[in-house]
């Protein structure tokens, strides 16, 4: 497996120690720089632009919008995860419309926090279990709360797919879980796709956040 640069956004150095010994104590990973700003990280950035950045969530001088606008003139799709002090999904969809491709909290375990930096890396997204939950928990509020639209209809099992992909499980998971083969689940995915007009798991992670159109 090739080395992943890694660069630290973090102004309190109790979790940047932390951050890096993680990094150190993992073989395939390189802690490539710490920033203790957003204009740090972005001038570190330009030195290794194909890094995961691990942005924390309380930097002073940019907010993730900016931040991401600038490592985006240096590199088209930055490999960005978002480190939290509290799950807040208004900024969790602030994070995501802002290009971020992972989301955690900071009392995220090692092994998972290893694995979100892999994911990104590989140029998927990574939501932390606990945020995972709390889209879920979100998706089925919006659900009870809104009536049911004409336009579109999910059957129950889609539905039970749904909620699957919103907590984070991957279609062989998801097939294991309900006894059922990946063709099936592909196919039941890709029809929710269809139906509600998205193209990725990104998009529907949106969509579930913001509109919760659908029935």
């Amino acid at each position: 497996m090739s080395s992943i640069p890694v660069l630290i956004a973090e102004s309190f150095d109790i979790f940047d120690l932390g951050l890096q010994k993680i990094l150190h104590e993992t073989p395939n990973l390189i802690h490539a720089g710490t920033a203790k700003t957003g204009k740090e990280l972005v001038k570190q950035y330009r030195k290794v632009p194909y890094a995961v950045c691990l942005i924390s969530s309380n930097m002073a001088d940019l907010n993730i919008h900016e931040v991401m606008q600038s490592l985006r003139k240096i590199q088209a799709a930055p490999s960005a995860i978002v480190l939290t002090n509290s799950a807040d999904l208004s900024h969790l969809n602030q994070s995501l419309k802002a290009g971020v491709k992972g989301y955690l909290t900071k009392n995220t375990p090692a092994g998972e926090l290893i694995e979100a930096i892999s994911a990104v890396a590989s140029g998927e997204q990574f939501f932390g279990s606990f945020i995972s939950q709390l889209m879920a928990d979100k998706y089925v509020d919006i659900t009870q709360k809104k009536k049911p639209s004409p336009r579109v209809h999910i059957t129950k099992r889609e539905k039970e797919i749904l909620n699957f992909i919103l907590d984070g499980y991957t279609s062989p998971e998801i097939a294991k879980r309900l006894y059922i083969s990946l063709r099936t689940v592909e196919t039941h995915r890709s029809n929710l796709m269809n139906k509600l007009g998205v193209k990725n798991t990104a998009a529907l992670v949106r969509l579930a956040l913001e509109e919760g159109e659908f029935s």
